[in-house]
Order: structure tokens, then C-alpha cells, then sequence
């Protein structure tokens, strides 16, 4: 064992710092700071090994500050003893044992005992009820009228909260009692105790937890006397005075006992003395020898030693003096050493130089060759480490590269040419590109044989219900006949009223030239209304605050139509810029914040409308179809809360079970039946089901933030922004409202309560919900949209509310909040890609124009609106829309307007301002000369793109240009042919017109993608066809000067002209060195692997859109089959029932002419009827015949007969002799004319018949 002795800690930290009792953790010492009694100061321990960094006085501050208050605590613990009598806790566990006050409500009953009525003495575990024993304390405390700022707060010791105060305040007390003499002095054991390096740290460990401040523990007596207003009292000061008290009471007795201790003692004294100094004498002499021998030895060797440091000073001095010279002398001793062996050196090798350096050559070689064998050994043997290193090693690199190059704001030339390759389309994104427009093309055709269909169903109905309607109205004819005259009647009064109103219709789906000329002026109204947003945004403003329900309803319907119910992304983002004016509108024309909501706004209805449709449906039904599920697949879940409902429940099923009346009181309160024992336990578990349910469907919510559809996003966000703006210093209440009446309430809510609006569920199920599952679905929309606006839930749900957490309903607020924050956030490039879409729109207008479809009366009544709202919508009388509506005054009446299909318009700009010129120019050119730069970085490189393109072109580089051009090529004409747009013998497979129709149907917009090509140097591919979006890539002849082959220089100089063409524009600038071109450039690049996303995406989109038309068709088909059958069988038994009529009297007109039939054998299976013009004038029938005067009529015959149901032909002769073809009519065709309010129907080029009265004739026959 190493005898070293140990040395004295100075610090907990330091390697010495020892736990023992023998040497405490805080050294005994060090002493106390000047000033401060009591207060250790740090002392440097220079034996230490253990080196200081700038942390070290910190460190051993807090553990200084750890044993203090460990010091504070065991004068506290001893104090608490000395009062009571009793042992307590040790020091490290003191502080959890205060916790129940059971000690410290003894202490107060040792020196108040009428304040401790009883001490509640249960150790095993801490309990409310410890509390009265802290109480106690306090009252205890109060009674000898400690100041209440030294006082603390009850969860301080119950809760651990602040212990230290604890402490703080008994070190008070002892101070008050022993000034009053009820109790013991308090003890200074500061350096007096020792602790355990882990109770230190524990300690140190706790404290910082608590973050509490560590109260004066030295300066108590002076902060009691200042609350007492009397001088500070010490405990040194204090035991002081009780000794002195002592002495003063005892003085005589001490005295005596004084005097007889000094007596005593002097007489001890002189005997040892006498003793000593006879020792001293005789042990004198005999070291005095020894003595002087030893001292003549010490002064030998002190005079050797003096003589021999004098010599070796002498000579060190000597030294000293001539240091200079002795220098030069050894430099010119080693100098000339040096130069001997260097020229004896030279000596030996001149001659053999060749020798020499051959030697060294193979040498070295040899060395090389070894070190290459080895490394190359090494490699072949780790060469699949190796090959999966360096592709790590590349794939960290471009990572790296890529990632600064996303962060860099001003990438330069040559970081760009890194990535050149990302703008290069692959064979399966050429691929991807051909099949989504093929899939584009199937998907129109689907839409328009769909549309066909249905339209063919839905006259098949018509003359399905006809035809049903028509056999009631033969059935009566057939049983009478007496009110013939007055049908007569009123039939030739309809058509004469007919012959008033045919001058007067308007059908704008004729052909003549006022017709022509209004169309073509409706067109240009509807695009200066779908494309100018801010026209129908103050339109629907002003109508929703003066007109009624219906007109809401109509522009609802004719503003979703105008914008195609938002099925394409140019549409979509139109209608998204309406919603965003017409946010701005509503918001200037509130003045509170509430009322927003309250004002119901006219773009909410066309909000929920276009959120029911296309991808926001989808993520709906997505979202919440789980849920409801579970809710109806769960027969005996039951969410009802309300007390009053809920007792009635439990009496009638009492009631059912028992077949007795219940003797429950019917009649009650809510609050009376929320007092119910059974009520409350079926309240608590429903509102823990209902919770569970709310906590599930949020947690999947605030995880599905980013899927919202972004048209929804981009509303909630603008109104957000919106109010926030106007109503500022309220943001965060604007965002719950948003979210809550607007994202969930409007949105989510309604896909919960009424999941077959939503096809979350189908019709058939939605029809078989119980109203207790309706119920079910109603409560979860209903807690979550409690949730979602952070209100309590109202008095129906109190017992509901009270069952859920408090700390639960507010987690699930703050939830709820989150995701409405990150619903309003809107990607940048979302949002860049919807403002291209209507600016390519812009720019095709004049190729393929939009078109609209509506009917004549929804065209005339918005035309009406406009006019009677003109005031509102366009101030200015120089407005395009007034000039527009000045054009097609008068606005036809609705009764002017003649029935039929709806009207296809296709739109036409008639007023293109320069702005949009300029910006389809600047577009078109910022596109080419994007590429033309593209083209020359990959060939040439420099400091900056104007130095590039400013630089002279060498034969190297022209020569690399041709090469790539050649590549190029190569690849394009590989395309074509897998394309199929050209053989490999050069002729092409399809036709002129199928490429053309392609190109009109499934044109697809133009992708940035294939920018990177150097042979795609063409414009802006807008609405490309499968043939251009290959032949495009051929397009950098453009380029070239005189027409030939392009060079590089032709190329270098057309891209510098366009950039001083966009620098004119003010697109970008010289000064930066054209940076902002290379910064689009580097935008395209980190934006590829978005757009082939967002392609992959819309190929699987129009996939499954292509099933789902494929299959509504094969149901469209098999109805109008079903259809078709049901009109047949119709026809067939109608024409059975006229087969059975009487058969004509003998010498009558039928009569003869039903002889001459049989003659001839051609008797019409159904009858054949013959009537002259005049018959048929006085029945009404007949109303005129061209080129005929009335009295003539009895010299005109017209036959009807009929050889298959429903179908009847007409003959018509003057004189006997025929005068026009057999014309055939069919009945379907006379029911369809008068479902359309058709009164007079020629025939026959001339005759002008009655349509009703024709039906009754041939109903009757």
C-alpha cells in the first residue's frame, strides 16, 4: 500500500474529493470567504492531475451550493430533534419524509400544543389528509407570530414544489423561538458535515429540476429582525449570552473551582520541572562531545561545498562573457567538419553519375512497383467493397452537390453543368408522356359516348312516361266521347295562340344571321365572365344581398356550369381566382369578425358544391369512411347523451320487458334526469365512447393535413390571410374559425352525418340506417365540431361534457388547432403550377377555344341578372361588359325562349390587351431562350453566362455541338419509330386527319421535362400531339441563320439576341451577368422528380376515370336495352287495343274506301283512315295548306294508315291524284313535340296541323 499521505480535497470535483468521515467531501480546511462566515472559498489544489477547463468553477459552485443546503438540512434535522425529542429521517431522505408534516406538526406541539388538536400519523403512503398536520403547523407558526413572508405554500411541501422555502422557513422559526426561549439555539454545521459524492450529485440534480431559487439561509437572523424591527441575533451571539448568563450566576463557585486548579497545576508544574532539569544536566554532558564532533563535519563540508560553487560560477561567468566567440569558434569547427565529409563524399561518387542515378532509378521503380502490386492485390481482393465504396462515395457526392445546389440562391455555371442530365427525358418518361395522352384521348371519347348515352336514356324515358301518359289518355277517349266539342275548343285556341308566339321565339341554336350574331356576342360575354372573375364575384355579392333563395339557387348552378364544375386544372384554377375576389368582397363589407359567418357569403354554397366533387371527394371519402363503417356495422353502439332522452329510454324498455308501467315519474327536468344513478352510468360510457371515436378520427386527421386537395387549401388560406389582415391582433382566433366553420363544418362535417351525399356509403345501405345510427354519426360530427371551434359542448351535453377531461378536450383542441395551421399552407409550387395553367390557357386561346354548355333560359336569365345588376357589377360606362351587354340589347323574355337542348358555347376573347400579347410573347421567347442556353452550357463552359456567351467559338467546340446534335438526332428518330409515327423505311402510319384529331381531343400540355434535349430548342409546346410532342425535339433549325444546318455560333448569337430582348422586357438583367436565366434553369432541375410525380399520378387518375366510364357506359347500355324492350312492348299492346275498334258503317266514306283496300289486298294491319282537308279543318285538326284557299279543302284527301304500332303513314291527293311522297309519322314523334309545348306541326311541306288534336284523332281511331 502506498505510506504517501493523502492529501486535503479542495473541491467535490476534484480527484481527491473523498467521502470518508475521516476526510468529508467539503473539506474542513479551506476556511471561510473574507465577510462571509460560513461560506466556503475555493482553494486550488496544485497536486491534482485532473486539469481545469473553463467549466471547473461552475462545477464545483453547484456542488459547493448541493452541500449547503445539505448542511442547512441536518441543522434543520437536529434542531427538529432537539424540539420533539425524537430521531427522525436521515438528511437524504428528510426531505420526502416532511411531505406528510407528520414531524413538523410535532414540532409545533412542543412549543404550541394547544394549536395540534390531532396528528394524523399514517406513514405507508402520502395522503390529502396530511395536510392538517401542515396546517397545524402553520397555525402553530402564526400563533408565535412569525412574519407570514417567511412563510410557504402548502403544495411547496406536498408537492415537492419548493422544498428549499421549507427549509428556509424552520431555519426562520428556530431563529423566533430561540429569541423567545421557547426552543433550542439553532447549529452552524456548515463544514462540519460530510456527504457522499452521489448525494451531492442527487442533490445538485434535484435542485435543478425544481429551478427554484436557493433562499439566504446566512442572512435569516438578519431578514427576521428586519420583519421584527430588532437587532440581528446569531446563534454564536446567542450561545455567547447564555454562557455569559451562566458564568454570572455561578461566579463564586467558579472562582473557587479556579483557585484550586492553579494551585494544583503549579505544583505539578514545579515537580516536572525539578524532574527535567536533572535529566537535562546529566544527558548534557554526555552529547556534548557528539555534539561539537558534528558540527566541525557540517562546516567541512559547507566550506567544500561553498569553494566548488564559487569555481563552477567563475567558469559559468566566464562563459557568459565570451558566449559570442565561443559560438563562432563551434560554427567554424562544424563548418569545416561538414565540408571535409562533403568533399570526400563528392570524391567518391564523381565519376559514376550514370551509375548513381540508374541505381536510384531501379531502386525507386522497384519501390513503386511493389506499393502498386500490393494496392492492386488489395483492391482485386476487396473489389466488390471497393466498387459499393466508390458508388457510395459518387452517390454522397451528388447528393451533396444536389443539396446545395437546392440551397444555393445564385448557382453558377459550372454547378448547373453537373446536373445538365436531370433536364433529360428517359424512354419511360417519353412513354409516360405518349400513354397519357393516348389515355387523354380514350378518356374524351368515353366522356362523349357516356354523354350520348345518357342523353339517348333520357329520351327514352321521356317517351317512356309518354307513352304511359298517352295510353291513359286513349283509355279515356275510349270510354267517352262527350267532352270531344269543348276538347276541340280549346285545341283551336292553343293554335291560334301558337301562330302568335312562333314569330316572336328565340332559339339560338338556329342558323341565321341575327341568330349567328347574338351567339357569337353571348360568346364573347361568358369569356369576359369565366376569365375577368372579378365581374361575377360583385355579381353574386349584390344578388345574395337583395334577392331571394331562387335567384342564389340559379347562379349557383350557372356559375359552377360557366367553369365546368372545375374538372380541369384551368378551370379549376379560375374558379379558385373567382373564390378568391369574391373573399374579398365579403370581407370589406364586414365590420366584426362574427359577422363573416353570419352573413351566410353567396362563394360558401359554390365552395361546398365544388369541395363534393373530383379529388376533394376522394381524400373525403378517404378520410372518413372507416369511421363510418364501424359506426354502422356496430348495431349496439348508442352516442345519445342527453339525460331526458336517455331516461325515457330506460322507462320504455322497463316498460317492454316488465309489460307494467314503470314507476318512474314521466315528466322530468334535464336536471332531474341527469341525477339519475342508471342515466349517469350510461352518460359516463357513451362519453367515453364518443371520446375515444373523436380522439381516433382527430389522430388520423392531423395526419392526412398535407393530402387536403389544394383547391380547399388555397380558400381556407386566402380567407385566413384575408381577415387576419383586416382584423389584425387576431390571428389565432381567425385560424380556429377558419378551420372550424369553414375546413370541418363546411367540408368534413356533412361527409360524417350524411355519408351517402359523399358515396361513402351507397344509397341501398343509407337507406337500411336505423335512426339510432343516423344518431351515432350526428354526435361524432357534433363533439368534433365542438372540438374543432374549442367550445365546451352545450346544455343537451352537459353530463357529456363533464365526463370527458378537461385536460383531453384541450390536447384535442390544440390538435385540432395544429391542423388547421397546416391545412392553410399552401406549397409554392402548387400554387406556381395552377397560375400556369391559366396562363398556357391564354396562350392557346387562339388555337382550341373553351367552351360552355348551357341551356337558352339560363343564358337569358343571367343576361337579365347582368343588366338589372349592371351598376354594381361595372362601373365605368367604357366597361368591355357593358359594351358586350349594348350589343345584345333587348334581353329576350323567358317566354320568347324556344325549348330544346342546351347550347354549346365556345368562347372568344374580343378584347386581348397588350398585356396579354406582351406575355405570351415574353413566355414564348423566356422558353426558347431557356434552351438555346441549355444547349450552349453543355458544350461550352465559363465564369459566368454573359462571359459565355461573349466568348469566341473554337473548331473544338462547334465540333462537340455537331456530335450532340448528331446523338441527338438519332435518339429522336428511335422515339419515332416506337412511337409509331414514322416505319424504319421513313413512311408514316397515320393519317393528316387522326394526327390533327388527336391534337384537337387529347392535346397535352407542355412539359418542361423535355427541355433538356439539345434538338428541343422549339417554342412552348402548348397542346402538343403525340406527333409533336416527338417532332418537337427536331425544332433547333430555328436557330440556324440562313435555314441550313445550325452551328454553334448561329446558336450562341440568337440566344444572345433573345436575352437583350428579355433584358428590354425587364426579365432579367445585364448587371447580375444574366444570373436569373441560370436560376430558372436550376428551378426546372430540382423540380423534375415533382412533375414525373405528378405525370405518374395522372396516369393512374385517367386509368381508373377510364374503368369507371367503361363500366357507367355497359350500365348505360344495358338501360336503354331494357328501355328499348319496355317501348316495344308498349307499341305492341297499344296496337292491339286500336286493332279491336268497330269496324266502319256500310255506305259510308271509310267504309268505301276500306273496300277498295281489301280489293287491292293491301289492307294496313292497324287500319287505314281517309279524311278530307275540310274533315279534318272543322275538326281543328287542320289548320291550313299552303297554296290552297280553304274552299278547296273538300278536293283534298289526306289518307292515315297505319301497318306497325306507333308508326303511321300519310297520303295526301287533289282530285284523285297524289301530290306529294308517302310521309311517315310516328306516334313517339307527336308525343315528343307536345312534351315540348309544340302546338303546330307541319307536314307534308305545308299542312299545318294541331299536335294535340292530331293525337286525340289518331288516339280515338
Amino acid at each position: 500500500m502506498n505510506d504517501e499521505p493523502l492529501r486535503c480535497p479542495t473541491s467535490p470535483t476534484s480527484p481527491t474529493f473523498f467521502t470518508s468521515p475521516e476526510l468529508p467531501a467539503i473539506p474542513l480546511d479551506v476556511g471561510d470567504v473574507a465577510g462571509v462566515h460560513g461560506r466556503l472559498k475555493f482553494k486550488h489544489d496544485s497536486t491534482s492531475p485532473v486539469k481545469r477547463d473553463a467549466t471547473w468553477l461552475d462545477r464545483e459552485r453547484a456542488q459547493l451550493q448541493a452541500y449547503e443546503y445539505l448542511c442547512h438540512i441536518g441543522e434543520a434535522k437536529e434542531w427538529i430533534e432537539a424540539c420533539i425529542k425524537e430521531q427522525i429521517a436521515p438528511i437524504e431522505s428528510m426531505e420526502e419524509e416532511l411531505r406528510n408534516g407528520i414531524d413538523l406538526a410535532h414540532l409545533a406541539r412542543s412549543f404550541k400544543p394547544e394549536c395540534v388538536k390531532k396528528i394524523y400519523e399514517d406513514r405507508s403512503c402520502l395522503k390529502f389528509r396530511h395536510s392538517d398536520n401542515i396546517n397545524y403547523f402553520f397555525a402553530a407558526m402564526r400563533t408565535v407570530r412569525l412574519p407570514e413572508v417567511f412563510f410557504f405554500e402548502l403544495t411547496d411541501l406536498y408537492d415537492k414544489k419548493n422544498i428549499p422555502k421549507v427549509i428556509y422557513c424552520i431555519h426562520a422559526l428556530s431563529h423566533l423561538l430561540s429569541k423567545k426561549n421557547l426552543a433550542p439555539s439553532m447549529k452552524n454545521l456548515v463544514g462540519q458535515l460530510s456527504f457522499t459524492e452521489e448525494q451531492l450529485d442527487a442533490t445538485q440534480a434535484s435542485l435543478q429540476e425544481a429551478g427554484v431559487s436557493m433562499p439566504a439561509f446566512k442572512s435569516v437572523g438578519d431578514a427576521l429582525s428586519k420583519e421584527l424591527e430588532t437587532a440581528p441575533s446569531s446563534p454564536v451571539d446567542i450561545a455567547k449570552a447564555e454562557r455569559d448568563a451562566h458564568f454570572v450566576n455561578n461566579q463564586d463557585r467558579i472562582v473557587r473551582l479556579q483557585a484550586f486548579i492553579r494551585g494544583h497545576v503549579t505544583r505539578q508544574h514545579t515537580k516536572a520541572l525539578a524532574a527535567e532539569r536533572q535529566k537535562q544536566r546529566q544527558e548534557a554532558s554526555n552529547c556534548l562531545a557528539q555534539k561539537r564532533e558534528a558540527s566541525a563535519v557540517r562546516a567541512q563540508a559547507a566550506i567544500r561545498m561553498h569553494l566548488a560553487r564559487k569555481s563552477y560560477r567563475n567558469r559559468l561567468n566566464g562563459y557568459k562573457s565570451n558566449e559570442k566567440a565561443i559560438s563562432k569558434i563551434q560554427a567554424q569547427w562544424k563548418s569545416r567538419a561538414a565540408r571535409k565529409a562533403y568533399k570526400a563524399r563528392i570524391a567518391s561518387i564523381k565519376g559514376h553519375d550514370h551509375a548513381w542515378a540508374k541505381l536510384q532509378a531501379n531502386f525507386r521503380g522497384r519501390k513503386q512497383r511493389e506499393l502498386y502490386n500490393q494496392r492492386k492485390a488489395f483492391l482485386s481482393a476487396q473489389g466488390e467493397a471497393v466498387e459499393k465504396i466508390q458508388a457510395m462515395w459518387r452517390a454522397k457526392r451528388f447528393a451533396k452537390a444536389y443539396h446545395a445546389l437546392s440551397q444555393l440562391q445564385d448557382p453558377q455555371i459550372n454547378v448547373l453543368q453537373n446536373f445538365l442530365d436531370l433536364l433529360d427525358d428517359n424512354d419511360n418518361d417519353f412513354q409516360e408522356d405518349l400513354d397519357i395522352e393516348r389515355l387523354r384521348q380514350l378518356v374524351v371519347e368515353q366522356i362523349r359516348e357516356s354523354i350520348n348515352l345518357e342523353s339517348e336514356v333520357g329520351e327514352l324515358d321521356i317517351k317512356i312516361s309518354l307513352l304511359v301518359k298517352n295510353r291513359i289518355t286513349l283509355e279515356e277517349v275510349v270510354r267517352s266521347t262527350t267532352s270531344t266539342k269543348k276538347l276541340l275548343k280549346a285545341a283551336r285556341n292553343e293554335a291560334a295562340s301558337a301562330d302568335n308566339l312562333s314569330s316572336s321565339v328565340v332559339n339560338l341554336a338556329a342558323k341565321d344571321r341575327e341568330t349567328t350574331r347574338k351567339r357569337r356576342h353571348y360568346e364573347e360575354l361568358f369569356y369576359l365572365l369565366q376569365t375577368q372573375s372579378s365581374y361575377l364575384a360583385r355579381l353574386v355579392f349584390t344578388v345574395n344581398k337583395m334577392s331571394g333563395a331562387s335567384s342564389i339557387k340559379f347562379l349557383t348552378k350557372v356559375v359552377l356550369s360557366l367553369y365546368g364544375y372545375a374538372q380541369d386544372r384551368r378551370q379549376e384554377s379560375l374558379l379558385l381566382r373567382l373564390f378568391k375576389d369574391a373573399i374579398d368582397l365579403e370581407v370589406d363589407d364586414i365590420s366584426t369578425l362574427d359577422e363573416f359567418w353570419r352573413a351566410d357569403p353567396f362563394f360558401l354554397r359554390l365552395v361546398v358544391d365544388y369541395t363534393r366533387r373530383g379529388g376533394n371527394a376522394d381524400y373525403l371519402r378517404g378520410l372518413v369512411k372507416p369511421f363510418v363503417k364501424a359506426i354502422i356495422e356496430d348495431k349496439n353502439l348508442n352516442l345519445e347523451t342527453d339525460p331526458v332522452l336517455i331516461y325515457r329510454s330506460l322507462i320504455a324498455a322497463e316498460e317492454s320487458q316488465t309489460g307494467q308501467k314503470s314507476s318512474r315519474p314521466y315528466d322530468v327536468t334535464p336536471q332531474q334526469a341527469a341525477e339519475d344513478s342508471e342515466v349517469i352510468a350510461l352518460q359516463t360510457e357513451r362519453a367515453e365512447k364518443l371520446r375515444k371515436l373523436s380522439q381516433d378520427f382527430l389522430e388520423v386527421l392531423t395526419h392526412s393535413a398535407k393530402k387536403m386537395p389544394f383547391g380547399l387549401r388555397y380558400i381556407a388560406r386566402h380567407v385566413k390571410e384575408t381577415l387576419q389582415k383586416r382584423f389584425a391582433g387576431h390571428d389565432d382566433e381567425i385560424v380556429r374559425l377558419v378551420g372550424g366553420n369553414f375546413i370541418y363544418y363546411r367540408y368534413i362535417n356533412p361527409a360524417i352525418i350524411q355519408p351517402e351525399q359523399f358515396e361513402v356509403i351507397d344509397l341501398t345501405a343509407a337507406s337500411g340506417l336505423s335512426p339510432t345510427q343516423r344518431k351515432n354519426l350526428a354526435e361524432l360530427g357534433k363533439a368534433l365540431h365542438q372540438l374543432s371551434v374549442g367550445k365546451a359542448a352545450g346544455p343537451e351535453s352537459a353530463r357529456r361534457a363533464s365526463e370527458l377531461s378537461p385536460q383531453t378536450t384541450a390536447d384535442s383542441s390544440k390538435a385540432f388547432m395544429n391542423f388547421f395551421k397546416e391545412a392553410t399552407i399552401v406549397e409554392p409550387e402548387m400554387e406556381d403550377e395552377y397560375a400556369e395553367a391559366m396562363d398556357e390557357y391564354v396562350g392557346m386561346a387562339l388555337k382550341q377555344r373553351p367552351s360552355v354548355k348551357l341551356s337558352s333560359a339560363e343564358i337569358f336569365q343571367l343576361h337579365r341578372i347582368l343588366v338589372d345588376n349592371i351598376n354594381d357589377v361595372a362601373k365605368e360606362e367604357t366597361d368591355h361588359i357593358r359594351v358586350v351587354l349594348a350589343d345584345l340589347e333587348p334581353v329576350p323574355a323567358l317566354s320568347e325562349v324556344a325549348a330544346g337542348p342546351e347550347v354549346e358555347l365556345h368562347l372568344r376573347n374580343r378584347f386581348p390587351t397588350l398585356q396579354d400579347e406582351r406575355a405570351i410573347r415574353i413566355r414564348t421567347l423566356w422558353t426558347e431562350t431557356k434552351r438555346y442556353i441549355i444547349a450552349v452550357i453543355r458544350v461550352q463552359s465559363g465564369k459566368n453566362l454573359l462571359d459565355i456567351l461573349e466568348a469566341p467559338v473554337t473548331e473544338r467546340e462547334e465540333a462537340l455541338f455537331q456530335q450532340l446534335l448528331a446523338d441527338e438526332a438519332e435518339q429522336i428518330r428511335e422515339k419515332r419509330e416506337a412511337a409509331g409515327l414514322v416505319k424504319k423505311d421513313g413512311s408514316a402510319p397515320r393519317s393528316t386527319e387522326d394526327v390533327a384529331r388527336s391534337a384537337s381531343i387529347g392535346g397535352s400540355a407542355y412539359n418542361l421535362a423535355t427541355m433538356g434535349s439539345v434538338n428541343n430548342l422549339g417554342g412552348p409546346g402548348l397542346g402538343i400531339s403525340r406527333e409533336q410532342l416527338v417532332g418537337s425535339q427536331s425544332s433547333l433549325l430555328k436557330a440556324s441563320d440562313n435555314g441550313g444546318s445550325p452551328t454553334f455560333f448561329s446558336l450562341k448569337r440568337r440566344a444572345l439576341e433573345n436575352m437583350a430582348q428579355l433584358e428590354a422586357d425587364g426579365e432579367v438583367s445585364k448587371g447580375n451577368k444574366y444570373q436569373d436565366m441560370l436560376n430558372a434553369i436550376a428551378k426546372d432541375m430540382l423540380t423534375k422528380s415533382r412533375r414525373r410525380a405528378r405525370r405518374r399520378k395522372e396516369l393512374i387518375s385517367l386509368r381508373n376515370t377510364l374503368k369507371n366510364l367503361q363500366d357507367k357506359s355497359l350500365y348505360l347500355e344495358e338501360q336503354k336495352k331494357s328501355y328499348h324492350d319496355y317501348i316495344s312492348a308498349c307499341m305492341a299492346q297499344l296496337g292491339n287495343k286500336k286493332h279491336k275498334g268497330k269496324r266502319p258503317l256500310p255506305f259510308t266514306k271509310q267504309y268505301a274506301h276500306h273496300k277498295s283496300l281489301q280489293k287491292a289486298g293491301t289492307v294496313p294491319k292497324f287500319g287505314s283512315f281517309k279524311y278530307t282537308a275540310a274533315d279534318l279543318h272543322r275538326k281543328g285538326v287542320l289548320i291550313s295548306l299552303d297554296d290552297h284557299s280553304p274552299s278547296k279543302y273538300n278536293q283534298v284527301a289526306l289518307t292515315i294508315s297505319s301497318d306497325e304500332a306507333g308508326v303511321f303513314n300519310i297520303e295526301a291527293s287533289f282530285y284523285g291524284v297524289k301530290v306529294a311522297e308517302t310521309m311517315e309519322l310516328r306516334l313517339e314523334d307527336l308525343l315528343a313535340a307536345q312534351y315540348n309545348n309544340e302546338v303546330v306541326m307541319t307536314l307534308m311541306e305545308g299542312a299545318k296541323v294541331n299536335v294535340n288534336l292530331l293525337i286525340f284523332l289518331l288516339n280515338k281511331k
